[in-house]
């Protein structure tokens, strides 16, 4: 029987992946929503218009649809937008929430911990999906591209400590199978790469594909959150980064986890075969 799948944040690097995965398959049809979703072109992909911050958009966007791949908002109060959110859904098949490796560890009053809480005692059939950093961070505008293509530079407070890098692709497999699939009910997947680098490592492996030398500078917790801070950075804004590569230092991200090939039968990406497929993008010659 067909069914219909509402895929949040269709342009981020996660939704627009699992889009294209779902409709590999027979009787999938998917909704990919958003804030904004212009040039986006998927084959045969249903868009719609979704705010969080405006829940007069709710309504339209989840009409008729089966099951949610959900990304945590960004509002004032996540946890609470969520909780709105789920009392207006009826009749879900599955929900799918993409939240963030180590965030069961996290104080409690941490917005990825509380929506975490809000998926677990909702009345829906769920499956939460834990990724570590994507591979992708370092392929897209906006994120890490710009400072190690143009900059020659990338500055993370990392202390050294490795992190299991996972493959956007990979993640969308498992969540599509979360989505399509039985046994994944009340499930909590970790999802990792194969292998724990350094930043260094990682920063030294793009240079020589690239053909150009990038610096991995690693400064101090507090002097990197201080700059942030002068720049004009929101407070919630530094408190979550103070979580997240607090995580890094501690060795929390270093975990590798089976979880991936658990679910979708085969190993997850190597991050050298990543680096070989973009390594046109940090190339200074790229346009």
């Amino acid at each position: 029987m067909p069914q219909t799948i509402l895929v949040m944040g269709v342009r981020g690097k996660t939704g627009r992946q699992l889009a294209a995965t779902l409709l590999q398959h027979r009787g999938v049809r998917v909704r990919g929503v958003g804030r904004n979703t212009t040039g986006l072109n998927i084959p045969n992909l249903t868009l719609g218009h979704f705010d969080w911050e405006d829940p007069s958009s709710w309504s339209e966007a989840t009409a008729d649809i089966d099951s949610i791949y959900l990304i945590k908002p960004k509002t004032a109060d996540p946890a609470a937008t969520v909780a709105s959110f789920l009392q207006r859904v009826r009749n879900l098949k599955r929900l799918v929430l993409l939240s963030e490796i180590d965030a069961d560890n996290r104080d409690e009053s941490a917005d990825e911990h509380r929506v975490e809480t809000v998926i677990e005692t909702s009345p829906h059939t769920w499956t939460i999906l834990r990724p570590n950093w994507f591979m992708q961070n370092f392929s897209e505008p906006s994120f890490y591209l710009e400072a190690i293509r143009d900059a020659g530079e990338l500055r993370v407070p990392t202390k050294g400590q490795r992190t299991s890098f996972v493959d956007t692709r990979d993640i969308a497999d498992v969540a599509a199978a979360a989505l399509l699939e039985s046994g994944h009910e009340r499930c909590f997947y970790t999802l990792t790469g194969p292998q724990a680098l350094t930043w260094n490592d990682v920063v030294a492996d793009i240079g020589r594909a690239a053909g150009h030398q990038i610096r991995c500078i690693d400064p101090c917790l507090d002097e990197y959150l201080s700059a942030l801070s002068k720049k004009g950075t929101a407070e919630k804004t530094i408190a979550y980064y103070r979580r997240i590569y607090g995580a890094i230092r501690e060795g929390r991200t270093a975990v590798v986890s089976p979880d991936v090939e658990n679910v979708t039968g085969r190993p997850p990406r190597m991050f050298s075969a990543f680096v070989s497929e973009n390594k046109s993008l940090w190339s200074r010659k790229h346009p």
